[in-house]
């Protein structure tokens, strides 16, 4: 191997170390709210993230009858946003479909599951991108926020955090109102309207 190659391989691995410190740094520096969640309807491993999954005690339990071992990953607080299908291609083993259809079985029937009431305060950008109603909702107020070339490197971060970044375009009296049209959103999801 030349010292080029060498130096090309060492280089990538350092760049891919400390964006990955560089991220957790983010994640525990720039600590989003807390969570609030509403009683709602049902848990699945499609469409419940896994911070809902790990913050319901019962939904807890059924994850690590299942997938002993997973809810102690180090690894699965920046996974928190996803969901088990999500995360199932980097924990093939661990994860497998039979694992994951017992769960989701388990979790359909838990009485008392919860609906996630996003805010600009706790939720990460990346999981107001992901879910079309979330995303319409900004866009109705910040109008091209999810379309906006850099928005992938926003991802990580609340919008009260991007909010520093941009004050005018991004206001308070903005954010109360993806706030409460969140809540909203949160109360039809969990048939309480």
């Amino acid at each position: 191997m030349t010292r080029l190659k060498l130096s090309l391989i060492v280089g990538s691995v350092v760049a891919v170390l400390l964006a990955a410190a560089a991220g957790g740094w983010f994640y525990y520096i720039m600590a989003p709210q807390p969570t609030v969640t509403l009683p709602g309807l049902s848990y699945s491993v499609a469409e419940s993230d896994i911070d809902s999954l790990l913050n319901y005690s019962e939904a807890r339990a059924v994850l690590e009858r299942h997938v002993p071992g997973l809810t102690g990953l180090r690894q699965i607080d920046v996974a928190r946003p996803l969901t088990l299908e999500d995360i199932q291609p980097y924990f093939p083993q661990m994860i497998t479909d039979g694992r994951l259809a017992a769960i989701d079985a388990e979790l359909r029937q838990l009485e008392g599951s919860n609906v996630v009431v996003y805010t600009t305060g706790s939720t990460l950008v990346g999981v107001i991108l992901d879910d079309p109603e979330a995303r319409d909702i900004v866009d109705s107020y910040l109008p091209g926020f999810s379309t906006h070339p850099d928005i992938g490197q926003g991802r990580g971060f609340t919008l009260n955090f991007m909010q520093k970044f941009d004050r005018e375009a991004i206001t308070d009296a903005k954010l109360e109102k993806i706030n409460a049209d969140f809540e909203a959103l949160a109360r039809k999801r969990a048939g309480l309207e």
